[in-house]
């Protein structure tokens, strides 16, 4: 996992962790913790998994879908294409 700045609106997360796809999955996996942002949290879970979410990763332009909340970290996971 890698820290990364996320900034999707005008919501900023600077503590999201990127877990990049390996030989066996080649989806990367972003996780929004939910201390850092709650209002982006309340956000996030009235969205569906269809819909697309532009965001930024470290500058970089992308596209985030949510994948699940993660209730044990109290974080949101987002699938990145």
């Amino acid at each position: 996992m890698t820290k990364t700045t996320v900034k999707i609106g005008s919501f900023k997360v600077d503590d999201a962790e990127l877990t990049s796809g390996t030989n066996h999955s080649v989806e990367n996996i972003l996780s929004i913790p939910c201390k850092s942002d709650p209002d982006l949290c309340k956000q996030l879970d009235g969205w569906d998994e269809q819909t697309s979410i532009p965001a930024f990763l470290d500058g970089k332009e992308h596209v985030l879908y949510r994948q699940h909340y993660d209730h044990d970290n109290d974080a949101w996971i987002m699938r990145l294409e």
